[in-house]
């Protein structure tokens, strides 16, 4: 089944979202593939990969927001 997405986050706060994690097989780690990326902002190697649960809105995703019913 695999991943529909994931976040890949740079400690310098450059941020993105993938729609696919289809080029890693499915046995593959997230932890696996964090050294693997390189930030286009600052060049840092190495990133923060998390399974994305808002793939429907990636810019929500990313933001942590939620939609208001969700809200506590």
């Amino acid at each position: 089944m695999g991943l529909s997405g994931i976040l890949v986050y740079c400690h310098c706060g450059n941020h993105v979202a993938l729609d696919d994690g289809a080029p890693w097989p499915d046995e593959v780690r997230l932890s696996d593939i964090e050294p693997q990326f390189v930030c286009q902002g600052c060049g840092a190697r190495g990133a923060d990969v998390r399974p994305d649960f808002e793939r429907g809105n990636p810019k929500m995703a990313i933001t942590g927001h939620r939609p208001e019913s969700d809200e506590r």
